[in-house]
Order: structure tokens, then sequence, then C-alpha cells
């Protein structure tokens, strides 16, 4: 399949001379990992939060006075919409890259990302593995399985679980997708007792563990619902009422991924209104 399905009206972008302040600042509050630099036009470089994180304030420099095109990457790899998945696959593991802007007569109309294609069940996961296994080392997944076939379970169990976050709850990312989950597992996790949470992150899809075990042991008390809605309106950028349903459907998701015992056992330490997060097996069939 080629590459224009990933097209795009809106991309975020940047001119060199940008303080990296502004980048920082666009890949936060638009939940993005990237952004893509253009001099008169034409793409020029691209930076990432790790680039931010190690190129800024690894090296102490003012991000306020910091040009965008002091840290970016360049050149960068593109391809245009008329490439395949295939021909995108193999650019990032030739170049150990996860995303590749797409550029059509010299102009920017679209960005594919290694998530997109994990996301797209027509792309052989084999195929992914490789990409990821090319990355470990110089930045890619951490403590991912050693194996291309292990790696290609353990990414697929990810991708399928965030892709139904992302369908439950209405988002249009799976980079949101993968934020609300992040800020509902961490706080549950938080919330459980030490044996409790390590029973729980256990069950869970294998990349989302190391993350969850390096968090401070709970049972940390000041974790309310409020405070998960507000995290997840302010993180997504969306309304009360629309974090407490993306709230909600997250928790539903987590409660079908995980056995129905473990839910029992969480809800029975969580309070009252952590409890309605996740739904019990009972309440699951009387719906």
């Amino acid at each position: 399949m080629s590459l224009r399905w990933y097209r795009t009206p809106k991309l975020v972008v940047f001119g060199p001379e940008a303080p990296v302040r502004d980048v920082a600042r666009a890949i936060e509050s638009n939940h993005i990992g990237a952004i893509v630099v253009q001099d008169q036009g034409r793409v020029v470089g691209m930076v990432t939060d790790r680039d931010l994180t190690i190129r800024v304030v690894g090296a102490g420099l003012d991000p306020t006075t910091t040009p965008t095109g002091l840290v970016m990457t360049s050149p960068v790899a593109t391809l245009p919409p008329t490439a395949t998945q295939g021909d995108a696959l193999l650019v990032m593991q030739r170049l150990g890259v996860r995303r590749i802007p797409l550029v059509e007569d010299e102009r920017l109309v679209g960005m594919v990302t290694l998530d997109d294609l994990l996301l797209d069940e027509t792309v052989p996961l084999e195929q992914v593995a490789a990409v990821i296994e090319s990355q470990i080392g110089e930045g890619g997944v951490a403590r991912a399985p050693a194996s291309q076939r292990s790696v290609g379970r353990a990414l697929g169990t990810f991708g399928r679980f965030r892709n139904e976050v992302r369908a439950e709850a209405g988002l249009d990312t799976a980079e949101q997708a993968e934020t609300a989950l992040n800020v509902v597992l961490s706080a549950l996790v938080q919330r459980l007792t030490p044996g409790e949470a390590k029973d729980f992150i256990a069950q869970l899809p294998s990349l989302l563990q190391p993350g969850l075990r390096a968090l401070p042991a709970g049972p940390d008390k000041s974790i309310t619902r409020q405070l998960l809605e507000t995290e997840i309106s302010q993180r997504l950028d969306v309304g009360p009422q629309r974090a407490a349903e993306i709230l909600n459907a997250v928790g539903s998701c987590i409660s079908e991924c995980i056995s129905p015992g473990q839910v029992e056992d969480m809800r029975g330490q969580l309070p009252e209104e952590l409890r309605s997060i996740l739904p019990s097996l009972s309440m699951s069939a009387r719906a």
C-alpha cells in the first residue's frame, strides 16, 4: 500500500532560526514526538524530543537563545507519497529512524511514523521488529527482546492494546492513546500496594512493564479520580466531561487486558471513586 494515507494538512513546522524553547512547547502541546524544520519551503531537518534532551539539556544550551537549526538532524530522509510502506520500513531500518517526512514537488505533505505502520495490521511485524532492532543502542526502544520474533510479538501486543484504547476512547492518534494509557496506568500502579502493583504490571503488555516498575512504590493515597481527569484534560487538551469519558474508556480496556481475578483484587484496594474506573466482570455482564 502507498503512503498516500499518511498525507495530512496539519503538520508542526518550524524554521531553523526558531528558538528550541518554542519547539519543545510545540512538541508538548501537540502531543507529538518530533517537528519538521523547513527553510524557504524545503525540508532541511527534524528535531525530536530526544534531540532536545541530549543536544540541548545535556549540552547545557540555553533553550531561549539556541536556534533549532543548531540541534536539528540534517539532512533528513524523505519519501514521496507514492512510495510504499515497505519502502518506508527499509529506510527506517537502514538509517535507524522512526519518522519520515513525505514530500511532493519539494513540498511537505505528510509524515509516516513507525507507530503508524505498527497500527496498520497489514504490515508484517517481522519488518517492524527489524526496524526496532536496528535502533537498539541508538536511542531506540530500551530493553526490547533480543530476537525479531519476540520483538514482533511484543510490538504487536502493545500495538493492539493501544489501538483498542484509541478506538474505545475515540481518540485521533496513537500518541494520544499512549498518553492516556500512561496517565491511567501510572496512577493505578502508584495507588496500589507494592505486591498488588507487581501482579498488575505482570499482566500488561511487556513493553509497558519497565517504565511502570520504575515508578515510586505505593499506595499513594493522594491519587484521586479528579486528579486523573484533570491530568487527562491538560495532557490531551480536552474538557472535563471528555476527560471523564476517556478515563472510563481507558479503564474499560485495562479491565479487558488483565484477568477478572486481578480486576477484583485491584478494585478491593481502590476507593470507590477509583474503583469505578475498572468495571468488574459482573458489571460487564450486566451491561
